[in-house]
């Protein structure tokens, strides 16, 4: 029995077991030793819940720091920070800004504080009011002072404070010069003010890159529906910014996140039987996580075969019904249309044209309320080509099956059943998947 499981869905996976993501990582990479160079870059990471944004964002931080050669040889001052939810991205800024400090040569630290003076006392920096709210004497800025111009000032002020430390680092000694700086922004949406995020950004790099000081990247992490608000009210940010959509990962990489598992834990398996299952969890990097930590547990011969593999595939559809499926379907209350629809699709277990399941439910499910809002959350996927419709994972099916096989009103409803064989029928033999 393998006491040592490098499997852990409750946390973010460390950079010596990430896996996958090469083509995105390379890219990154590739954008990060321009800026090393001078030429500031900025990127969104973007996805549904549990595709490993905040995973992908750790691995490049690490490498960032890491001095290696295969990777540039980069050396970035990092920051990373996760903004709460209704929190004012002020706030956000002044925190990462004291993490930074919390990293810097003294002699950054002594430019600080004789450049800064009140801005920077005892190590921190203070915004006062800017940080916090609004409420400051305008007499005292020697201008009216409205929202634009609090912001325009806050901006300025993080415009002197990013400079400084840049300039700071230039000026240590050469074995211990930072390339630049890399700033981690991860859960954006829960921002309260994200509207006007991408245009302050945009406006600090690009200050900061005519001031030939572009040593500096922001790597912003949030939900794919908060992308439109992010750069709401400044189109032209769009143009600052990579975008890196992540989405399930291709079946070999998604082989690798379980085999380098594996080989961790010192622990066989058939590569027949993984490259069959391992399709299971849609290439969404939590769920072959929560997959893989079931694997290993339930072993109880140092090799994961076929018995396993049925063991685990039930103990994770289980799990995943109180972690990442919970937002995706109802688990414990009453069900409704959207709960319905995905019965149907589960059960019948083939993609389904979206035109065959809208004839089934009169009720509408291209409304607001329904179809748009399933695939909005990643249960339903719509395939660009064929129109039809499938589940979030082979995972989540099973995840439905355990819930509705022991619900005795489910398998008693004779019209689930009906509608299943009508929907089948009407599909051709080569679309069953058996």
């Amino acid at each position: 029995m393998v006491t040592y499981n490098p499997f852990n869905p409750n946390s973010t996976v460390t950079p010596t077991l990430f896996a996958g993501r090469s083509d995105q990582t390379l890219q990154i990479i590739s954008k990060l030793a321009q800026v090393k160079r001078g030429m500031s870059s900025n990127f969104i990471f973007h996805g549904e819940r549990g595709i490993g944004k905040t995973a992908l964002a750790r691995s490049i931080l690490h490498i960032a720091e890491s001095k290696n050669q295969r990777s540039e040889n980069l050396n970035f001052l990092t920051s990373y920070y996760s903004v709460e939810k209704g929190q004012h991205f002020r706030t956000v800024l002044q925190a990462v800004l004291n993490q930074l400090t919390d990293k810097l040569p003294k002699p950054s630290i002594e430019r600080l504080t004789d450049r800064l003076g009140d801005l920077f006392k005892r190590g921190k920096f203070s915004f006062g009011a800017f940080g916090m709210n609004v409420a400051v004497d305008s007499g005292q800025m020697g201008f009216p002072l409205d929202e634009d111009n609090i912001e325009q000032h806050f901006k300025d002020q993080v415009v002197s404070v990013l400079t400084n430390i840049l300039l700071g680092l230039k000026e240590v000694e050469k074995q211990k010069k930072y390339d630049g700086l890399l700033i981690v922004l991860d859960e954006i949406h829960n921002a309260k003010d994200i509207q006007g995020i991408a245009q302050l950004i945009r406006s600090i790099t690009t200050t900061l890159d005519m001031n030939d000081l572009g040593n500096i990247s922001f790597i912003i992490i949030g939900y794919s529906e908060a992308i439109q608000s992010f750069f709401e009210g400044d189109p032209s940010a769009r143009r600052s910014f990579d975008s890196i959509s992540l989405t399930g990962m291709p079946h070999e990489e998604a082989k690798e996140v379980l085999t380098k598992g594996f080989d961790e834990a010192r622990i066989g398996y058939d590569k027949k039987i993984l490259d069959e299952k391992v399709k299971l969890a849609g290439g969404y990097p939590h769920s072959l996580q929560v997959l893989g930590h079931n694997l290993i547990e339930v072993d109880t011969d140092n090799y994961i075969g076929v018995d396993d593999w049925g063991e685990a595939i039930g103990e994770a559809a289980r799990e995943l019904q109180d972690k990442e499926f919970l937002n995706l379907y109802n688990f414990k209350g009453k069900q409704k249309l959207r709960e319905e629809i995905l019965n149907i699709l589960a059960w019948a277990m083939v993609p389904v044209p979206k035109s065959i399941l809208a004839k089934e439910f009169p009720s509408n499910i291209h409304s607001k309320s329904c179809l748009p809002e399933l695939k909005k959350s990643g249960a339903v996927k719509e395939d660009p080509e064929t129109g039809n419709l499938s589940l979030h994972s082979s995972l989540f099916r099973s995840a439905i099956f355990f819930h509705t096989v022991n619900k005795s009103s489910f398998i008693k409803n004779e019209k689930w059943w009906e509608i299943c064989q009508r929907i089948t029928k009407r599909l051709k033999p080569d679309e069953i998947e058996g």
